[in-house]
């Protein structure tokens, strides 16, 4: 009997060794263990929370309310200025130029090579074409002119001296001209500007000028590039005769002209001479009149 009793008192004490968790180093303190009436289980609880970590209520962030959504500025659209027109530079009269003209063109091989040296230089020049010469291939070469600010004028429907020809005929060849040049560029073109060939007027011509609203532009040098054909000779008489004013002549269809144009632009360009065309040159000095000869810009 006494065995049985001791039996289950050992397997009492296995159940509660299970249950009860282990104390701290002074649990096993007989003092320790009567000073909590609470029992062992109750014991294992208070060390329990006394080790776990409780926030405090200052560490719990109070919920924020969503922000209040604002507006999205609205701009009233302010109005685009107004451009202010620049007003086209005008020329200075005083300022030294001189007026580059082409006659008995254009040519299909060499007035494309006049124009790449004028455009290379920053030169404008006049040519005066012959109405025998335009076809639809020129179109580009007038248009070409044109579009650089070059001006376009009349050398004739064919060449051949005008003086020949009644003041009412030679009007109107000059008008007939007038139509075939503006046939070659895009949204047309007017000239009053006529190159007679050879150089040749009389009063008859004149008059005839005057009836189609054309002024006669001739010269007040010639390079006789047509003639001595030598790039050196060209260019010593621009250098001997070229004034301020100067209306020059040369020919663009020649190919000694064109391997003499470059040393003449240069020339002119260091010479401080601003390279225009006949309207730009006489206009500087006062308006065209119709009807007129014209050789080289008037100087004040």
């Amino acid at each position: 009997m006494k065995h049985r009793f001791l039996c289950l008192l050992l397997a009492g004490v296995l159940i509660l060794g299970c249950r009860v968790p282990v104390p701290s180093a002074n649990a096993s303190d007989p003092i320790t263990m009567q000073s909590n009436p609470k029992g062992i289980e109750a014991h294992a609880l208070d060390l329990f929370a006394s080790e776990a970590e409780v926030p405090s209520a200052s560490a719990i962030p109070a919920p924020t309310a969503p922000p209040t959504p604002t507006d999205t500025p609205t701009f009233a659209p302010t109005d685009e200025p107004t451009p202010v027109p620049t007003e086209t530079p005008t020329r200075d009269p005083n300022r030294p130029m001189v007026a580059l003209t082409f006659d008995d063109g254009p040519n299909r091989e060499f007035t494309p090579q006049v124009l790449d040296l004028l455009e290379r230089y920053g030169a404008k020049a006049t040519f005066f074409v012959v109405g025998a010469n335009l076809s639809e291939s020129t179109k580009p070469i007038l248009q070409r002119m044109v579009d650089m600010g070059c001006d376009v004028g009349m050398h004739g429907l064919t060449h051949t001296d005008m003086r020949k020809f009644s003041i009412a005929s030679n009007t109107k060849r000059f008008e007939r001209m007038r139509g075939l040049i503006s046939d070659q560029i895009a949204g047309g073109y007017e000239t009053h500007l006529l190159r007679p060939p050879y150089g040749a007027i009389n009063d008859k011509v004149k008059k005839a000028c005057k009836a189609a609203e054309v002024a006669s532009i001739r010269w007040s040098v010639d390079t006789m590039d047509w003639s001595n054909k030598n790039p050196k000779k060209i260019l010593k008489i621009v250098k001997q005769e070229t004034e301020n004013g100067a209306i020059i002549l040369f020919h663009d269809r020649l190919a000694t002209t064109v391997e003499a144009l470059e040393p003449v632009l240069l020339w002119l360009v260091e010479q401080g001479y601003e390279l225009v065309t006949v309207t730009e040159l006489l206009e500087s000095a006062a308006p065209i009149e119709y009807g007129r000869d014209y050789r080289y810009k008037k100087i004040p």
